[in-house]
This record gives C-alpha cells, structure tokens and sequence, in this order.
C-alpha cells in the first residue's frame, strides 16, 4: 500500500471520529451512555461478523491475538470512555482540552518505549505542533471560573493514557492480522466490556421512547464510528509508524470543532483558526515524504515481508 493511501485512512479515521461527538450528542439526549455504547458495538459486531466467514479474515488470529484485540478493546472503548465520562464532570473543559492534547506525544514516547521506534527531529517537532494544536483546538474562551478539578484532570489524563495504549496495540497486530478481523475482534470485546454496565439501563429503559430520528443516528454513528472508522485506523496503523500515525489523532478535535461550526452554529475564534493549521502542519511534516519513519528491527523487518505477503507473520511481544 502506497505510504499516501495509509495517510488517508488514518486522516479520515480520526475525521470520522471527530465528526460524530456531535452526533453522539444528539443520541446521548435520548439513550442513557452506557446502553448507547452497548448498541453501538452490537450493531457493529452484527455488520462485521459475515466477513469472520472467510479464511483469509480469520487467519492468524489466535488466542493471543485475541488477548490483543481485548486489551484494545480495554483501553481504547472501555477505559478511555469511562475516563473521559467523569473526568469531564469534574474538570473544565479548557484544562482536559489541554490535558488531551499531549495524546500525540504519549504515542510516540510508548511507541519509543514499547516498539523501539526511533523518533527523528522532524517527528519530534511534528509532535510538538500537534500538541500545541490540539491545545488551542480545545481551549474555550468562556472564562470560566473556579480552579481545576485534580481529580478530573487525572483521569482525563487515564484517558489519554488508554488510547495511546490503544495505538500501540493497534499497530502491533496490524502487522499480523487482518483489519477486519481486528474492527470485529474490539467491537465484540467492547460489547463484552459494557454489557454489566448497560444491563440494568436496557431493564430499565423505556425502548419506545426514542425518537426515529435517534434510532438512524444510532446506525449511522455505528457504520461509521465503530465500522468503517476502525477498518481504516487498522489498515493505514499497518503501514505507518506508531509516532506518525499518532500525529493524525489531532484531528480528531480538527474534525469536531468543523462539525460544531458548521452542523452546530458555534462561533469560530482565532484560536481555532491557529490551532488547526498547527495541526495540519504537523501532520504534513511528519507524513512529508523522504526519510521513512522508522520502527523497531522486527517491525521493519515485517513490514517489508507484508510487501510480498498478504498477511505477515506475527510480531514479537
């Protein structure tokens, strides 16, 4: 796969992402959060689960795959959505704004740590225009009042840990499994995850009180969110560094921030104005064609067999 098609399925991954927080919004207004998350990896794992059919889908996936595909699953649906659900509460948004933007160099310091990639100057300064994008993405100009909250801010800080580890995760198996069989494999691990904490909320739940409109919005967030979005995050992650590929998080905010405009009515500030082109910039010049970034020996080395090979073979711990 050309390194410019990988950028794109990671690019409109994150953008998927990002554009439906305002659709998870709308449904949230009608289905409590935990059912939510349960429907959305349901309807998921039912559009996937036909493709499992085939040999070439379910090839090297094994027992520890499998347990790579739940600690995905943990960390990147499970955790990251209970963290982010009460940090939130109990922080302002413009400090987990800013607690979130350090997401960037979280992947690259445990891809550094995890993987042994080796992370040039360029990346370096790719990951800290990132960061200083996504701040400004998310700082709110509302003044408001009152101090921070520890508590809040830590666990917007577990969050941002659980999807960095979801990151790597990813781009280890990537290079072993097929993306498909990875989309289902966290789907129907989110599905495991959520389901104690969704149980009592479907007993207790009134099923015809949503509209039609948020039953669509449910299948539209499902495809789109839980399917197509991991299928591309999977599929590019298996040709690009975790580093790099870290950098396309920032757009995430980029994307939701567009949406809140455009879809939502809300105001533009200069900060977001600022904050996007730091994005963009340092996605352009971490994804600058030239030197390729480089990963962990094993990883080369099986990433250039995936050249010759439909599906490599499995990676190291």
């Amino acid at each position: 796969m050309p390194a410019a098609l990988a950028y794109t399925c990671l690019a409109v991954s994150m953008l998927l992402v990002g554009g439906n927080i305002a659709v998870g919004k709308a449904i949230l207004d009608e289905l409590p959060v935990f059912l939510f998350a349960l429907l959305r990896f349901a309807i998921a794992c039912l559009v996937l689960a036909p493709g499992m059919l085939l040999p070439a889908v379910r090839r090297r996936l094994d027992r520890q795959a499998a347990g790579g595909l739940f600690l995905q699953a943990f960390f990147g649906c499970f955790l990251f959505s209970l963290f982010i659900l009460h940090g939130v509460r109990l922080t302002s948004a413009t400090s987990a704004g800013i607690v979130l933007s350090i997401t960037p160099s979280l992947v690259a310091l445990l891809a550094w740590l995890l993987l042994s990639e080796r992370i040039a100057a360029r990346n370096s300064l790719a990951i800290g225009l990132a960061i200083a994008g996504m701040a400004l993405l998310n700082l709110l100009e509302s003044g408001q009042g009152g101090s921070a909250s520890l508590l809040g801010n830590a666990l917007v800080l577990g969050a941002v840990l659980s999807e960095a580890l979801f990151a790597i995760y990813s781009r280890r198996l990537s290079l072993s499994l097929h993306p498909w069989a990875m989309a289902f494999g966290v789907n129907l691990a989110g599905l495991l995850l959520f389901l104690p904490l969704a149980w009592p909320q479907a007993m207790s739940f009134d099923w015809q009180a949503p509209s039609s409109t948020t039953w669509q919005l449910l299948g539209f967030y499902s495809l789109s969110a839980s399917v197509l979005s991991f299928l591309l995050w999977y599929t590019g992650i298996s040709r690009v560094a975790a580093n790099v590929a870290g950098l396309f998080i920032g757009l995430m905010p980029l994307s939701a921030a567009l949406v809140g405009v455009f879809a939502l009515g809300e105001r533009f500030a200069a900060s977001h104005a600022l904050g996007m082109v730091l994005v963009l910039g340092a996605i352009a010049l971490g994804a600058w064609p030239g030197r390729r970034p480089s990963g962990s020996a094993i990883g080369s080395r099986l990433q250039a067999r995936q050249d010759s090979a439909p599906v490599a073979d499995t990676p190291g711990r």
